[in-house]
This record gives C-alpha cells, structure tokens and sequence, in this order.
C-alpha cells in the first residue's frame, strides 16, 4: 500500500469512528421471545399427541402419520421465507415475521387440539 494512502486513511486527520449501531435489539428479542413460545408449544403438543396415540393402541405407524403434519408446519415459515418482500428484510425482521407466522400456527393448533 503506498504510504500516502494509508497516511490519508489513517492518519490524525482523520480519526477512526465505530460504526454506528443498529437499534434492532428490540426486533430481535421480540422475535426470539415469539420462536420460544411457537417452539415450546409445538413440542408439548407433539409430546401430548404422540403420547396420546401411543396409548391408544399398536404404534407401529405413529411417525408415518405425524411427519407431513411436521412437514406442513415446518414449511410455512420456509416459504415464508422464499418470498421476495421477506427476502429484502433485514435479519431480525425476518426473524420476526416467520415467528409471528409460526407463533400463529402453534396456538390455532393448540386452541383446535384443546
């Protein structure tokens, strides 16, 4: 590098400043605090209705019939995710939106199992 430039760049002229921070802290807890909630209501219920149908008889089949239950949830926030509106977002807006997504999912599911 030319000892010019790096004396232009770095020099005392020219102090160095952090770059400014995001203020989207808020965002992303909100989203995390969503994903938790979504997360720990699907696994009780999964817990609950695979422990319900083992207790109703053989189960050889169980995992067979809840997989594209699984697969149908997990999908919406993956596609959620594709969409081109989503994709300009930044990290934890996308965060937030797919949470929000996927909290919905769990409680309808959550209020139709109840």
């Amino acid at each position: 590098m030319n000892p010019d430039t790096y004396a232009k760049l770095y020099g005392p002229g020219h102090p160095a400043r952090p770059a400014p921070r995001r203020r989207e802290t808020g965002v992303a807890v909100v989203a995390g605090v969503l994903w938790a909630v979504a997360l720990s209501l699907l696994g009780c219920l999964g817990f609950l209705a695979l422990w319900a149908e083992a207790d109703s008889g053989p189960t050889e089949g169980i995992t067979l019939r809840w997989v594209p239950i699984c697969l149908a949830i997990a999908a919406v926030p993956i596609g959620l995710l594709c969409t081109p509106a989503v994709r300009r977002l930044s990290v934890q807006a996308r965060a937030l939106v797919t949470g929000l997504a996927i909290c919905a999912i769990a409680v309808g599911l959550v209020v139709w199992a109840a």
